[in-house]
């Protein structure tokens, strides 16, 4: 019986192509989608799991109530006595160790190299998993002058030689012994690095041994098994007897609050400052999660509408069936085996494209994910019940539908013929499609239109036309009129600032309490910039009042400050120049200009001279320059910089390209999004497609009666178009409220940012109708075309 069902299964799949070909299509989409979705999500949600003791790993942050910094209070750092007073204080902590990440360059026989570095002390191997593949690693890490390469790095520097006791320069500076080869970083892995070396080597370590201030490192602990994270947290309470006098012994209003961080949740759920690196949201994994499982539920539905279109056709065979003996049961089988024939189908198709678009659906996202599914035993056995369960969802109401028919009906060949019979529910269906995919399309193009809106909106400074070139060697700073005068000697170079940061992101803020009229010392959180001369004219910066910082004016260099106009309103002050300002006095104001991403709003902001060594040591060559021949004119900053110190690999890089990388997360993911939502349309139309077969077999006989009284073609077409443009009038009316909801709440992330205009909606609304217009035309025309005799007979 079930290898007559197979054949039987497998004849109507032959003898109806086109049927058998759409359903194929659709399937293998939303099943491919879907896969590539559940990837993404697998890889995003398996970051650190990767450690042994990832379970037990917890970092620690602290809450600084008070001192909001880009929308939180939230620090990810700590400061190096808690670690150590924690190890000593609870014994339920196994292990403790501090990591900070810095840039090096490491230098080889005149060859140099700039990588990014793991800096630790020798409890980082009771704390992470860390292969090591040849030499030492803890003990490596307990001596000042070691360094571990990873395998990469080392193959990089030294090729295939043996590179255990190798000795590298180390910034110029100092004698490094490589200790030892590690494995590279897994790529799910919430922080990166190409070497690891002793947490001496950053130059204040010391002196942060005793430093409850000393916010500088990442603090990771290892809790023994049994005990509860929050247990532990209620007793860090102690902690804060001893760093609130601390801090207002400095002159802070604020102390922190330690908390404790599991290590897996670091990457999707945590949104704090001064992360080690960038995370990723868990929204974004909701998102996909509900895009894929909607492209998957469209296909399933378009599977429903097109076997249950078919159905006419093979009424007879139903009745024959059921005359025979055949049960409901026996039919249901039948027609649930051809779906589940065809599932699979789809599903084998769907893993060869997962592997073939993989790598092009990871550099979208800027993600390596890696295809699990071959080699993982229960990545294939999830695949495989994922396509049993599409068979069940797609092939169960057309089964129970064709073999709920009587025999008598059946037999006749008219059962179909009062149409009306389900079509509430096979309109709802295709409707629910078309909802689906007009929310998606609304969603993609407000999604367009908002990083349109970031990448055009007037940021208050130009930086067309701006190269800027970051350095962290102390030679640059001791040269910098040499370089300044060097670059001007160009034609090609109008302006050059020598800076700290770029106006587009900067990233430090600290309280004052020393301004004009402020006799009760209250404190105002502040961003600060430190710059040179030429940074306000060169980033065109309006001046409201006052003016610009001037060589001219000795005590500019000392104490003098330009604020920004949101600063002068928290001041209260209706004018600036010419008052005390912290240490010094105000001498001009500037228009507010977005110094963050538009997530955040301008706040209060002071620039000044880089005074001390700290802000000149590190910073940013900027040039202004013409255009022609932008590619020498680059070539021409870095050769300069080179000069001073001629084995740091400087790369000059346009300020454009710097400003969009800020936004290239949301960039990729909206990539992705367009892609899902157009292949989320299509399906829809497919699905409609179904719909339109379904009614044209019903109406065949009416269609000839038509012809032979003299309709057109035409009027066939609109005959069949009326009741199916209303049902995509009535997504969408249920889809743009949900759209405007959804992308509304959306937009709120955003301190600056666009409206939802009533366009769109209408704009989706025709490109929505005329891809259902077109789908409908198809069969209208076919049907209008057809030899009515042969109409007429269809009974």
């Amino acid at each position: 019986m079930f290898k007559n069902y197979l054949k039987i299964a497998w004849r109507n799949l032959i003898k109806n192509k086109m049927y058998s070909y759409i359903n194929l299509t659709g399937l293998t989409m939303g099943m491919t989608c879907f896969i590539l979705i559940a990837l993404y999500i697998q890889f995003e949600t398996s970051y650190d799991e990767h450690h042994e003791k990832s379970d037990r790993i917890y970092r620690v942050v602290q809450q600084q109530e008070g001192n909001e910094f880009k929308g939180t209070d939230y620090f990810a750092v700590t400061p190096r006595p808690l670690g150590i007073a924690m190890k000593k204080d609870f014994p339920e902590v196994e292990a403790v160790t501090n990591i900070g990440t810095w840039g090096a360059l490491l230098i080889n026989e005149n060859e140099s190299f700039s990588e990014r570095g793991l800096y630790a002390d020798e409890n980082l191997f009771d704390v992470f998993t860390i292969p090591i593949l040849k030499g030492f690693g803890k003990e490596a890490l307990a001596e000042p002058n070691s360094i571990l390469l990873t395998e990469s790095l080392a193959a990089k520097i030294f090729g295939s030689q043996n590179v255990v006791g190798k000795n590298l320069i180390y910034n110029s500076e100092k004698t490094v012994t490589v200790k030892g080869i590690v494995a590279d970083p897994p790529k799910n892995q919430h922080f990166g690095y190409s070497y690891i070396s002793n947490i001496n080597f950053e130059g204040s370590y010391k002196t942060d041994l005793t430093k409850w201030n000393s916010n500088n490192y990442y603090t990771y602990l290892v809790l023994a098994k049994g005990h509860d994270f929050r247990e532990l947290e209620k007793k860090m309470v102690a902690y804060e007897e001893i760093t609130k006098p601390v801090y207002e012994g400095v002159g802070f209003q604020f102390y922190p609050k330690y908390k404790l961080q599991p290590l897996k949740d670091i990457h999707l759920k945590s949104n704090m400052n001064i992360e080690i690196e960038n995370n990723s949201n868990i929204q974004y994994i909701y998102f996909f999660g509900f895009i894929g499982l909607v492209i998957l539920v469209l296909a399933s539905i378009n599977y429903m509408n097109l076997a249950t279109s078919k159905s006419a056709q093979r009424a007879k065979e139903v009745g024959v069936s059921k005359v025979l003996g055949a049960r409901k049961e026996h039919l249901i089988v039948q027609f649930m085996g051809e779906s589940f024939i065809l599932t699979l189908l789809s599903f084998l198709l769907a893993i060869f494209l997962v592997a073939l678009v993989l790598p092009s659906f990871s550099e979208i996202l800027n993600k390596e994910i890696p295809f699990s599914i071959v080699g993982s035993w229960w990545g294939l056995l999830s695949m495989f019940l994922l396509a049993l369960f599409i068979g069940v969802l797609s092939g169960l109401y057309p089964a129970i539908f064709l073999s709920g028919v009587s025999p008598v009906r059946a037999l006749k060949g008219n059962f179909l013929k009062s149409y009306k019979e389900g079509a509430f529910v096979r309109n709802s269906l295709v409707v629910g499609q078309f909802v689906a995919a007009i929310v998606l399309a609304v969603g993609s193009i407000v999604v367009h239109q908002q990083l349109e809106f970031i990448q055009n909106k007037k940021l208050g400074y130009n930086r067309g036309q701006v190269v800027h070139t970051p350095y962290w060697e102390k030679e640059i700073h001791e040269k910098e009129d040499v370089i300044r005068a060097k670059l001007l000697s160009n034609p090609k170079i109008q302006k050059v600032s020598i800076s700290t940061q770029l106006p587009m992101d900067l990233i430090t803020q600290g309280p004052i309490d020393t301004w004009q009229g402020n006799s009760n010392k209250e404190q105002m959180y502040i961003y600060r910039s430190f710059v040179d001369y030429d940074f306000i004219d060169l980033f065109e910066i309006e001046l409201l009042e006052g003016r610009s910082f001037s060589k001219e004016f000795p005590s500019d260099f000392e104490e003098a400050y330009v604020l920004n106009e949101s600063a002068l309103k928290k001041l209260g002050w209706t004018t600036g120049v010419g008052k005390k300002f912290n240490d010094g006095t105000v001498i001009g104001v500037v228009k507010d200009f977005h110094f963050q991403k538009f997530d955040l709003a301008i706040e209060p902001l002071y620039l000044t001279m880089r005074r001390d060594s700290w802000h000149r040591n590190h910073g940013e060559v900027i040039v202004k320059m013409d255009m022609a021949g932008h590619s020498e004119t680059k070539a021409f900053i870095e050769n300069t910089m080179k000069e001073v110190v001629p084995l740091a690999p400087y790369e000059a890089r346009f300020m454009e390209d710097s400003y969009a990388q800020m936004y290239d997360s949301e960039t990729r993911l909206g990539k992705a999004f367009n892609i899902f939502s157009l292949l989320a349309l299509f399906i829809a139309g497919m699905g409609l497609f179904g719909l339109v077969s379904f009614q044209v077999l019903q109406r065949t006989k009416e269609i000839g009666i038509r012809k032979v009284l003299g309709s057109s073609v035409a009027g066939i077409v609109k005959l069949l178009a009326r009741d199916f443009l209303k049902l995509v009038v009535i997504a969408l009316l249920i889809a743009s409220p949900i759209a405007y909801y959804l992308m509304n709440n959306w937009l709120k992330d955003y301190a600056y940012s666009i409206e939802v205009e009533w366009w769109v909606f209408i704009l989706v609304g025709i490109a929505t109708a005329a891809i259902a217009f077109i789908t409908i035309s198809f069969q209208s025309i076919k049907a209008g075309i057809s030899n009515p005799v042969q109409s007429l007979r269809t009974e």
